[in-house]
């Protein structure tokens, strides 16, 4: 189980070069099924492409080793992560079945600095969007990034369709984890996988070092990120444990 929580919380980009596979060859059929039950509840909330945009996905499909298609949502159901293509830094095709709270389809046409403008104290990260954008996009290149955070919801998915349940003490709470991979190809086009994991918070609470480490990051948090990660009830379940 990954565990990324570092103290102070900061939003940032903390990305690391990486050399390894950018997706499990052998998925777990659990995410398969939970992709087309989501595909078939939000449709193209959740899966969509600009049109004449059929080449980059093309490039994603031959990456995979899979057939050539360029439909993105082919692809996806043979994914455990979440797959997005980027082209000359704006996201042209995405499919994320298991979305942390946005509606994916929103995102279509915007550059890593409109899609993070919601973030909260998100200005160091979109500062350095431009940066990264070029960084990701440049052949040959591949990065990993952690992101992570506490949820009341249970399932992959944390579409904002779904109401979230008002926690009441541990054993309603869950930590979530997105692994992000980015893999740079020719013509600036950049393929973007992400790997959830939910697991009970209770689990992890029971190891001393990481329940402290949770509690000092979340206790690090502004205002504002408490509010956007809707973590402010949650905040007050973990103290009073």
């Amino acid at each position: 189980m990954i565990f990324p929580v570092k103290v102070p919380y900061m939003v940032a980009a903390d990305m690391s070069k990486y050399a390894g596979p950018a997706f499990n060859h052998q998925p777990d059929q659990l995410y398969l099924d939970q992709k087309n039950i989501e595909l078939n509840k939000f449709n193209s909330q959740v899966c969509a492409t600009i049109p004449e945009s059929n080449i980059y996905v093309q490039a994603l499909a031959s990456y995979c080793g899979f057939e050539n298609t360029d439909n993105i949502r082919s692809i996806a159901v043979q994914l455990e992560e979440d797959v997005a293509v980027l082209h000359q830094g704006k996201l042209v095709s995405i499919c994320f079945c298991f979305p942390s709270g946005f509606v994916p389809e929103e995102k279509l046409g915007m550059n890593f600095f409109d899609m993070h403008l919601p973030v909260a104290d998100g200005n160091v990260l979109r500062a350095s969007s431009e940066k990264i954008t070029k960084l990701i996009s440049r052949e040959g290149a591949m990065f990993r990034r952690y992101v992570w955070t506490i949820t009341s919801l249970s399932g992959l998915s944390q579409h904002p369709d779904y109401s979230r349940p008002i926690p009441n003490d541990i054993a309603d709470l869950y930590f979530r984890t997105e692994t992000q991979t980015t893999v740079g190809l020719s013509n600036d086009i950049c393929l973007f996988f992400v790997k959830v994991e939910m697991n009970p918070l209770s689990i992890l609470w029971q190891e001393e070092e990481k329940r402290e480490k949770i509690l000092a990051s979340v206790n690090s948090m502004s205002d504002a990120v408490l509010g956007y990660k809707n973590l402010e009830r949650i905040k007050e379940i973990l103290h009073g444990m």
